[in-house]
């Protein structure tokens, strides 16, 4: 934010919307409002959906579910987390997140400090080009989350 005297208001339609396979990102605040303080967004999350094991050595990592269940892995297991359930991933503790149900779970994610949520529109991009069953998807994706404070530790761990 600006200054402490100046209120962030975002509406829906000024979100950062991004499309992704399985999934959408709407970025709701970003580095650049927040003063790199903090970054927030409003995601869905498909059946299917899933995030390698990864760490971010400089961010903590926060969500909260709306609706739908998630699954995150954190801690040496995995927990189902369904709607008002919050979750936190402090820097430095590996985790993944997948959607194992048959419905759609919508989530806000945020973080600490801004930087990740630069992420989402590097992804997207990335989807424009490169066919899912290309080889060179997941080694694009790991480069990409890299520069974004973000290292892949491997696939998600097999789910019990």
């Amino acid at each position: 934010m600006p200054n402490r005297t100046t209120p962030l208001i975002v509406t829906a339609d000024r979100a950062q919307v991004h499309s992704l396979r399985l999934g959408e990102a709407r970025i709701l605040a970003d580095g650049e409002q927040s003063a790199g303080a903090w970054w927030m967004g409003h995601f869905r999350e498909d059946p299917g959906f899933a995030t390698p094991l990864h760490v971010h050595p400089q961010m903590d990592e926060y969500i909260f579910v709306l609706s739908g269940v998630v699954s995150l892995f954190a801690g040496g297991g995995w927990h189902d987390l369904a709607g008002g359930t919050l979750a936190a991933a402090p820097r430095g503790m590996a985790h993944a997140m997948a959607n194992r149900g048959s419905q759609p779970a919508w989530i806000l994610g945020w973080g600490s400090p801004a930087g990740f949520e630069g992420f989402f529109a590097a992804q997207a991009e990335l989807l424009k080009r490169i066919a899912a069953a290309d080889p060179e998807l997941p080694v694009e994706l790991a480069r990409i989350l890299r520069q974004h404070d973000t290292e892949v530790l491997g696939p998600p761990p097999e789910q019990g």
